[in-house]
């Protein structure tokens, strides 16, 4: 028995079962090279049909938004036209130009955007795959109740793989905002993410343990292990029947409702959030409509997307973020100015601002949808009051439009700010006379106040948000809510730890917006104030 460890947390499950150790073959296709031409034509139809496929994804999965709007950037063909110039066949060439993409986005500080080198290697794996005649499956022969293991997981692989019969993933390389992690969560499985090349040394059919929660692999454990462990999986069995038997209740705290909603992205997550019991949606993410296109999404495809988004929370209320782009976030159509540090420079409420016809366009569309359901807007990044008011300005434009030409429209529709940054904390009291309501962003806010990057692991530890200065924050825009008699919720990642729930309801939050597989365990935890 040897035991492997991370100190990565990437799921909450515990998992034992035969590692099906994954053997990628190398996908190289063999041929003679041609003349620049010639394999500029080989590229471009596996290019072509590689974008066919993804295209086909994303259709059901949003995370194949991004990897359309990467495969279909310039950038990716010129990187490969510049090595076959430089003499590279086109095999050569996709293999030079991933390895320089990859190296890059690897390069980057921020975790979220560094974590995207695996997208980028999944679609040239698939190009190269299709210049060699098709992409193979890796995954023939999982059976029920195995554990995969690789040295890393991609996207498109969650499409080739049976869930179903998967009871988690060990991988070699990884961390909690990878796809697999995601995953993960959502189907509740175990994972582990991490582990460096011992990974590699697992042998196939072996029996493992995998333990998300401890980020540990337990290789050919004895009985008695396997007996803690299946003790283990049934205490998580039931805890989480006993979360659901509360997931579709209405709950109180001394006669006060408390809502617990979810934050959404999509459509798809609308449906799953009220499966869940979600008590709305707190936090409706508008910028992925805009991040899976190669263009501005019109106001028409927009109303249609929050319209059935409304239609989806029947009857409940869901809050639409207004575009969030910006730091971690860009958009090949739009020219970002290159910035030392993107998080503190052109992005959210002050790009909305800035580019006020495609602004109108949004709330226009978020206008017209908010007549089928209980839709509001808030305004994210605002650090002034200036802000909020040129914002509500133009809503009331928007307004007049529409009502101009004959298009229906709510027009007492709620609006509010995300609160996330020291400055807008302490004008609350200013910004809450002018506002419906609040929603706390803790994982900005928390960035703001330590001054420490929540991606970087050097200062880590400093990123803490039950940190004295954190907790003042919190209390501090509650109590600015409540002297206004307007609402306040939290939809950052501490809305979703259930270790801090009590303290946040103490504090006097009534809305708690989370990630949609806590909606249950939070709906538990509140249950038992």
């Amino acid at each position: 028995m040897r035991t492997l460890q991370t100190s990565v947390r990437a799921s909450e499950d515990v998992a034992i079962g035969r590692a099906f150790v994954v053997r990628r073959a190398t996908v190289k296709a063999q041929h003679q090279r041609g003349s620049d031409s010639e394999e500029l034509q080989l590229f471009d139809a596996a290019l072509a049909l590689s974008t066919e496929q993804i295209a086909q994804m994303a259709e059901s999965n949003d995370i194949f938004a991004a990897h359309l709007e990467i495969v279909e950037d310039p950038m990716l063909r010129e990187g490969v036209e510049a090595h076959i110039a430089e003499g590279e066949d086109v095999v050569a060439a996709v293999e030079s130009a991933s390895q320089e993409l990859v190296a890059m986005f690897e390069a980057m500080d921020d975790e979220y955007l560094s974590a995207r080198a695996a997208d980028i290697k999944d679609i040239f794996a698939r190009i190269q795959a299709n210049l060699a005649g098709g992409v193979v499956n890796p995954f023939e022969g999982v059976e029920d109740g195995d554990i995969v293991v690789d040295t890393e997981l991609f996207p498109s692989d969650m499409v080739l793989l049976d869930l179903s019969k998967v009871r988690g993933f060990v991988t070699a390389q990884g961390s909690t905002t990878s796809h697999v992690c995601i995953i993960a969560r959502n189907h509740s499985l175990a994972a582990v993410v991490g582990l460096g090349n011992e990974v590699l040394q697992i042998e196939h059919g072996a029996t493992i343990i995998v333990d998300g929660a401890a980020g540990t692999v337990i290789v050919e454990p004895d009985n008695e292990t396997i007996d803690h462990y299946r003790l283990q999986q049934a205490n998580i069995a039931a805890m989480r029947q006993e979360q659901q038997s509360v997931a579709q209740s209405e709950l109180s705290y001394n006669g006060e409702h408390i809502a617990v909603m979810a934050n959404a992205g999509s459509v798809a997550d609308v449906e799953q959030a009220m499966a869940a019991g979600a008590d709305g949606v707190g936090l409706f993410r508008s910028e992925f409509l805009y991040m899976q296109s190669t263009e501005e999404p019109t106001e028409d495809a927009q109303y249609e997307a929050y319209s059935a988004a409304a239609r989806a929370c029947g009857g409940k209320p869901i809050t639409i973020r207004t575009l969030d782009i910006g730091g971690d976030k860009a958009l090949t159509y739009l020219a970002f100015p290159k910035e030392e540090n993107p998080f503190l420079g052109w992005r959210a409420i002050r790009v909305s601002l800035e580019l006020r016809d495609m602004f109108c366009r949004q709330l226009r569309a978020i206008l017209r949808a908010a007549t089928e359901g209980d839709v509001r807007i808030m305004f994210p990044m605002v650090v002034s009051l200036e802000e909020l008011l040129e914002a509500k300005q133009l809503l009331e434009q928007c307004k007049a439009s529409l009502a101009e030409q004959g298009v229906a429209y709510r027009s007492d529709i709620k609006v509010g700010v995300m609160i996330e940054t020291p400055a807008a904390v302490f004008i609350a009291d200013t910004l809450a006379a002018h506002c419906d309501f609040f929603s706390i962003g803790t994982n900005d806010l928390v960035q703001y106040t330590m001054a420490a990057d929540r991606a970087n692991v050097k200062v880590a530890h400093l990123y803490n948000p039950y940190s004295e200065a954190v907790q003042r924050a919190v209390c501090q825009t509650i109590g600015a809510a409540k002297r206004a008699g307007i609402e306040c919720s939290m939809c950052g990642e501490f809305a979703s730890d259930s270790a801090a729930t009590a303290t946040l309801v103490e504090a006097g939050l009534r809305k708690f917006s989370v990630n949609i597989g806590s909606v249950a365990k939070i709906k538990y935890t509140i249950s038992k104030l």
